[in-house]
């Protein structure tokens, strides 16, 4: 009987452990081949004929499509120069040069992947309408409030997140990412 018992608890570990250790790989499937410049981290492997099993079931979980390599490769920043955690309520400002992709994007979303509703209907900024400031440089202003310039809106009460995306960029064929400039993210004030 204890030999049945000891069976028994043994098959409830072992299957505790597998789906546990499955889950957890699929949930923290982003954080394998992470790389990282500054404030910005990148998963240059999260799409394409080589990605491990765990990056595809997290990415059909959460109904994602990443960019291939090839197509381009998406920075996400969660915080700033200093390593504070973005908070919605304080404005940041991004200042870069330029980028070596032909065209990339900036976008403002939650913490979760969601845009933030703002009245200017502006959800992100482009490298072919962003003004420039003496030659190829940018500065981008987020915060709650509405601003002139190149400005996203953040929400007071939500913390966010910050996508740059460049597409048709040679570094995604062929590495070398430690060799691009990506722009600083620093505090500016708080409400």
């Amino acid at each position: 009987m204890r030999l049945i018992a000891d069976i028994f608890l043994f098959a409830i570990v072992a299957i505790g452990l597998g789906i546990g250790s499955a889950y957890f790989g699929v949930n923290h499937a982003d954080h394998l081949d992470i790389f990282r410049i500054g404030p910005w981290s990148a998963w240059p492997d999260a799409a394409g004929p080589d990605v491990n099993p765990y990056s595809k079931a997290d990415q059909a979980r959460r109904v994602s499509l990443k960019l291939a390599s090839g197509e381009g490769i998406a920075f996400i920043a969660t915080t700033d120069d200093e390593g504070t955690p973005l908070d919605g309520a304080c404005q940041y400002r991004i200042v870069g040069g330029e980028l070596p992709s032909r065209i990339w994007t900036l976008t403002l979303t939650t913490d979760k992947g969601e845009l933030i509703d703002n009245p200017s209907r502006r959800y992100s900024l482009q490298s072919q309408n962003i003004s420039r400031v003496g030659g190829n440089r940018f500065e981008v202003v987020t915060g709650p409030d509405v601003m002139g310039g190149d400005w996203l809106k953040s929400a007071a009460d939500v913390p966010f997140r910050l996508i740059l995306r460049l597409y048709e960029t040679p570094h995604t064929s062929g590495g070398g990412y430690s060799e691009i400039n990506l722009p600083s993210i620093a505090w500016m004030s708080c409400q």
